[in-house]
């Protein structure tokens, strides 16, 4: 059961069902009102450590399946930002991630990328301490994620790893969404768009009007 305070009327909402979503919120929604403005709660879309090309991917996915309830155009989409990324049409700043500093280095155990790119913009002189925002890219290349993360002040575009932010950040982002409609991981990535080129059955959406 989910406990909504009475904040506005919603004409379709989708529900996030717990463990669907591991390593985000309790409460992972997002309701839609009738002048087809979008309230999000929990998602990848409001979280500051997703890169722009996922969070505004999942934002249009909302978008298709609440306000227009067209799957089909979904899956479509999140396609097509998978070929503009191959096709290397999407700018640096749309790979960006932000992550925060919450302790001195040193207090971290557990190197995340944020960590390592931290570390990497000390050793190379520029300030970088507890309460500042880490700004990083995935580059290619050998080794972890951590190790291949770097400050976005020292990479260029041709170094951004295509396939990390597409198996790790946009495919994972929009399928928050579509997998509640049945959507899999093959059909986003695969050959898979025939199945869902009409509009899904209004049935299968929360739709309050």
């Amino acid at each position: 059961m989910i406990e909504l305070d009475l904040q506005g009327i919603y004409k379709r909402g989708i529900f996030i069902p717990r463990g669907a979503a591991p390593g985000t919120a309790k409460k992972r929604y997002a309701l839609i009102d009738g002048k087809g403005v979008l309230t999000i709660r929990g998602l990848e879309k409001v979280r500051k450590d997703w890169s722009a090309i996922a969070k505004d991917t999942q934002e249009k996915v909302l978008n298709f399946v609440l306000k227009d309830e067209d799957v089909g155009g979904a899956v479509k989409y999140v396609k097509s930002v998978i070929l503009k990324i191959k096709q290397k049409k999407i700018p640096l700043r749309d790979f960006v991630i932000y992550e925060q500093l919450t302790k001195p280095l040193h207090e971290y155990k557990q190197i995340g990328p944020h960590v390592a790119v931290a570390r990497k913009i000390m050793e190379r002189g520029r300030p970088i301490g507890a309460g500042m925002v880490v700004i990083y890219a995935i580059t290619k290349g050998k080794g972890s994620i951590s190790e291949r993360a770097e400050p976005i002040e020292d990479v260029k575009i041709e170094q951004v790893d295509e396939e990390y932010y597409i198996s790790n950040q946009v495919v994972p982002a929009a399928l928050r969404i579509l997998q509640v409609l049945r959507v899999t991981e093959k059909q986003l990535v695969g050959d898979g768009l025939k199945k869902f080129a009409g509009k899904r059955k209004r049935e299968d959406f929360k739709d309050n009007s």
